[in-house]
C-alpha cells in the first residue's frame, strides 16, 4: 500500500495505483476494511484512535490559498501579502494568521486538491457531499453521513451554524438531515420562547394529524420531525449548548468578538454536549474584487476563533477525538484581475485538517510559483475519503438508496497518501 504524504514519503506512481486497485476490488467486506486498519501508521502515532466528531469550518465564497496557506510572496503572482513564520520549519503561512501559525504542529495543510467545478452552487455541493451534481439523484452531505454512522439520541447529529448553503441527507433519511441556526444567541432566544409555548407545539401537532395522515410528502414528514425535536430538545444538553455566556469571560475573551467567534464557541459547546457534526460558516470570500482587503479582514474573523477551538479542544482533552476541517468551494485564480481581485480557481482547491488521528506540520502535495499544481494531485473524493478514514468509517463503505441501488460512500476516493 503506498507511503502516505502525511508521512513525507514517496512512491513510483505505477506501484501506487496497483495498489490502490487492489484495495479497490477487495471490496467493503471485512477483509478490505482490516487492510484499510494496516493504514495507521498514516496518522499521529500518539493518536489514541479514530475521530468521535467531526468540525467543518467552511469558508463560503472560495479562500483563496495565496492569502491564507499557501502564500508567495516575492512572487509576480503572489501580490503584497507578506508571510508569518510557523512552529513547523519550511512552512509559512500568510501574515493573516498569525495565531494560527502557533499551531501548525496540529495542521495537515493539502495543497494539491483539485476540483472540476468552478461554480458557486455546483462547487459547493462537491465539497459539501464529495460527488459532482447529478438532477434527479441527490447525494447526501458530509454532516448527514457523518450523523448516520454515530447517530445520537433526541438531538440532532448534524449542525449548520452561518448563512451559507446545506445540503441534506438524500437516500439516509430525515432522521440526518442538517439543523440549520443562523445565530446562537437569536436561537437560543426562540428556543426558550418555545419553551414556554410547548402547549401550543402539541396542539398544532394534534390538529394537523389527521390532514397529515391523508398529505403524506417529506415536507410534511420534515414539519412533524421538527416539532417533534422541538418538543424534546429541552430535555437535552442541545440548547444550553447554544447558550455561550455560561462559558467563562476567559473561555469568551478567548474567541474573541463577533458573529463567527460566536458561532465557534458555541460549535465548540454543542461537540462537547455530544452532537457528532458540527459546520460552522464564514461567508465573504468570493474576492473577484479588493481581494487583499478583504482576505485580509477575513483572515482576522477566522485566525482567533480557530486559535481558541485548538486551545479549547485541547483543554478539555477533545482535539485528538476532534477531526476539524477547513475548506470552501475553490481556491482562487494565481491572476489579478483588473479589480485588484482574484477569480475562481478549482484547479487548486485549499483544504486544512486538524485533531483527531491527523499527524500535524506537515504540507501535502505543493504548487509552484505561478499557482499550479506542482507534480500529483488529489481529488475531492480523495479528501472525504480521508475525513471517513480518520472518523473510522470505511471509505468503501456501501449505501443502499430508495430505490434498492447500491452506491458507495465516496466517489471512488481512496484516503490520501
Amino acid at each position: 500500500m503506498n507511503q502516505p504524504r502525511f508521512a513525507n514519503s514517496a512512491m513510483h506512481s505505477s506501484g501506487r495505483h496497483q495498489r490502490r486497485t487492489f484495495i479497490r476490488q477487495m471490496g467493503s467486506g471485512f477483509f478490505g476494511l482490516a487492510l484499510l486498519h494496516r493504514r495507521e501508521h498514516l496518522f499521529a502515532a500518539e493518536a489514541t484512535g479514530q475521530a468521535k466528531r467531526c468540525l467543518v469550518l467552511w469558508m463560503d465564497g472560495g479562500p483563496s490559498q495565496w492569502e491564507t496557506f499557501d502564500p508567495k510572496p516575492g512572487t509576480e503572482r503572489g501580490g503584497p501579502t507578506k508571510v508569518v513564520q510557523t512552529r513547523t520549519p519550511g512552512i509559512h503561512f500568510a501574515e493573516g494568521l498569525p495565531r494560527m501559525a502557533l499551531h501548525s504542529e496540529s495542521l495537515a495543510v493539502i495543497r494539491n486538491v483539485r476540483s472540476p467545478e468552478g461554480d458557486h452552487q455546483r462547487g459547493t455541493y462537491l465539497l459539501h457531499t464529495g460527488y459532482r451534481q447529478i438532477p434527479g439523484f441527490p447525494r447526501p452531505s458530509l454532516g448527514s453521513i457523518i450523523s448516520h454512522e454515530q447517530p445520537t439520541k433526541q438531538m440532532p447529529g448534524h449542525v449548520a451554524l452561518g448563512n451559507g448553503a446545506t445540503f441534506g441527507p438524500a437516500y439516509l433519511g430525515l432522521d440526518h438531515a442538517p439543523f440549520s441556526i443562523r445565530s446562537a444567541s437569536e436561537s437560543l432566544a426562540t428556543f426558550r420562547r418555545l419553551q414556554q409555548r410547548r402547549g401550543r407545539i402539541e396542539l398544532v401537532r394534534s390538529l394537523s394529524a389527521e390532514f397529515d395522515a391523508l398529505h403524506q410528502d417529506d415536507a410534511l414528514r420534515r414539519r412533524n420531525q421538527l416539532l417533534q425535536q422541538l418538543d424534546q430538545l429541552p430535555e437535552t444538553p442541545f440548547i444550553d449548548a447554544l447558550d455561550i455566556a455560561k462559558e467563562s469571560a476567559r473561555t469568551r475573551n478567548l474567541f474573541g468578538e463577533g458573529e463567527f467567534a460566536e458561532s465557534c464557541l458555541a460549535g465548540f459547546r454543542l461537540l462537547k454536549a455530544g452532537l457528532p457534526f458540527v459546520e460552522v460558516q464564514l461567508s465573504g470570500w468570493d474576492t473577484h474584487t479588493d481581494n487583499f482587503r478583504q482576505t485580509r479582514d477575513l483572515c482576522q474573523q477566522l485566525d482567533r476563533p480557530w486559535s481558541a477551538i485548538m486551545e479549547t479542544l485541547a483543554a478539555e482533552g477533545m482535539l485528538q477525538e476532534t477531526l476539524i476541517v477547513w475548506m470552501g468551494e475553490f481556491g482562487r485564480t494565481p491572476r489579478i484581475n483588473a479589480q485588484n481581485g482574484r477569480d475562481h480557481y478549482p484547479d487548486v482547491t485549499p483544504v486544512v485538517l486538524a485533531g483527531g488521528p491527523i499527524r500535524g506540520g506537515r504540507s501535502i502535495g505543493a504548487t509552484n510559483e505561478t499557482g499550479a499544481v506542482d507534480g500529483e494531485s488529489h481529488a475531492v473524493a480523495d479528501v472525504f475519503a480521508t475525513i471517513f478514514w480518520a472518523m473510522g468509517i470505511d471509505p468503501q463503505r456501501q449505501f443502499t438508496t430508495e430505490f434498492g441501488a447500491p452506491t458507495q460512500i465516496t466517489d471512488g476516493g481512496n484516503p490520501i497518501g
